[in-house]
């Protein structure tokens, strides 16, 4: 045992998630937990008809994984780390999930695929469920703040799936109901291992951070009951979590627990659901257009600008995509799209609609720019401003500082049901047959007992193009 274990940032985290059931953590925010369940699962189902779970499946058969974990929307069982990790790729693999406004993260995609596969071994109410969603939430953001996240991610390091790993860990541990000394244990193993480039973004292995930062979650807290150590300061050692991933001081490093406190409930003040399928910072701009394209002579545009808050490009591509993953990622074809047609769908990020060459021109016209005053506190919140110029010298612009599925202007309960049937009709389900799954995963979770979670995510099967089995219900 190390001599500081009881002063530190592990402590903090690892006390906070042993003690979240006796605070009631979440309790307010149980609504907003199943919103994110069922956005979730319902991108994750869309998301196995995709070619990095495709290559997941593949190696399932030359690796069988038994166990009795269901990959979501179909009859393949497996033990629950591979679940985590099946089932975090698929989520993250057509970014449609959950996000933040004000960090770059995607909680969903990590902490639930990871919450779920723990759940099939611990009896799970719906109470708890929420305070470790609620302990994850926290711990996601707290950390990435305490980093501090400009330094992390300007150093290119992809904080869904670094911070992400310690967030749903400790998530799973309060699942779990372990101790504190068991949870630091295993928040020092999944720090040990945590990783994820922003250099792959556009590419499968992006969605696979998710995943694999699910399983090392499930694994952790696994190895964790059975004895296995790990340096029980890890977080705060030299050579530690922050050490290596940051720029940490003591002073700030001493807010951690009253971070970790102002996240547990105003985590669903800083949560969005994605409205379009791709990249969250492409998302106020699609807005933008969207909000003046009525009207407007598509032939007769000159020019569009978009200028976004500092940091606002990071996550982007600097080049014309060449893919339809590299779509997801690109200011130029996202805006250039909606310009054309009126929205961005799933099937506009295929390969063909991104090399179309009648979308070239608006993406030519495209010019993309940072807010430039380093000066100006005002250019750090996230925003974005649309200019369009056509060659009759008129000007159209639109700002936009919140997005439209953000929790200052959510989603409605339709709009997310509407989201959930596109979604799970992009793989072959009707209507009807994904109101059935919402209304099964809605009565389960009102009911307060979860134990039959994993069934009602399975259901009957039919095969996808991906060779995995859907259900339909």
């Amino acid at each position: 045992m190390d001599p500081d274990a009881d002063n530190g940032a592990t402590y903090a985290v690892a006390s906070f998630a042993a003690g979240a059931a006796a605070r009631g953590a979440g309790s307010t925010r149980t609504d907003a937990v199943l919103m994110a369940l069922v956005d979730t699962v319902a991108v994750a189902v869309a998301g196995c008809d995709t070619p990095a779970v495709a290559a997941l499946l593949s190696l399932l058969e030359a690796e069988p994984a038994p166990g009795e974990c269901s990959i979501w929307g179909s009859d393949v069982r497996v033990g629950p780390s591979t679940a985590a990790l099946v089932n975090g790729t698929a989520a993250h693999a057509l970014d449609w999930d959950d996000a933040s406004p004000t960090m770059p993260m995607h909680p969903g995609a990590v902490l639930l695929p990871a919450m779920v596969a723990r759940a099939r071994l611990t009896p799970v109410t719906t109470d708890r469920f929420v305070s470790a969603y609620a302990v994850g939430s926290a711990v996601f953001r707290a950390v990435s703040e305490v980093l501090p996240l400009e330094v992390h991610y300007g150093r290119g390091w992809h904080n869904t799936s670094t911070t992400g790993r310690l967030a749903a860990t400790a998530a799973v541990a309060t699942l779990a109901g372990i101790d504190v000394e068991t949870t630091r244990h295993a928040l020092g193993l999944a720090a040990s291992v945590a990783s994820g480039s922003l250099a792959n973004f556009g590419t499968m292995t992006k969605p696979l951070h998710a995943g694999l930062a699910a399983r090392d979650a499930v694994t952790a807290v696994a190895l964790a009951e059975r004895g296995l150590t790990a340096r029980t300061t890890q977080l705060e050692a030299p050579g530690g979590f922050f050490a290596l991933f940051g720029e940490t001081d003591a002073a700030t490093l001493a807010r951690l627990s009253e971070r970790l406190r102002r996240w547990e409930d105003g985590w669903s003040d800083d949560w969005a659901i994605k409205r379009y399928p791709s990249c969250y910072a492409t998302h106020r701009a699609i807005d933008a257009v969207l909000d003046l394209r009525q009207g407007l002579d598509l032939a007769g545009i000159s020019s569009v600008e978009v200028t976004v808050h500092r940091g606002g490009l990071k996550p982007l591509l600097p080049h014309l995509p060449s893919s339809g993953l590299e779509g997801k990622f690109s200011l130029a074809y996202t805006v250039a799209r909606a310009l054309q047609t009126g929205g961005v769908r799933l099937g506009d990020f295929s390969n063909e609609a991104v090399l179309d060459p009648g979308v070239r021109p608006l993406m030519d016209a495209v010019v993309v720019r940072e807010q430039a005053d380093p000066d100006d506190p005002g250019s750090i919140a996230p925003f974005t401003v649309l200019t369009v110029r056509t060659r009759d010298g008129g000007t159209h612009t639109r700002r936009v500082d919140v997005s439209r599925g953000d929790s200052r202007n959510p989603l409605s309960p339709r709009e997310l049901e509407e989201k959930a049937i596109d979604a799970f009709g992009s793989v072959g389900w009707t209507p009807g047959q994904t109101k059935g799954l919402l209304s099964e995963v809605t009565a389960l979770w009102r009911g307060g007992d979860l134990t039959a979670l994993q069934h009602v995510l399975a259901g009957r099967s039919v095969t996808t193009s991906a060779g995995v089995r859907r259900a339909e219900v």
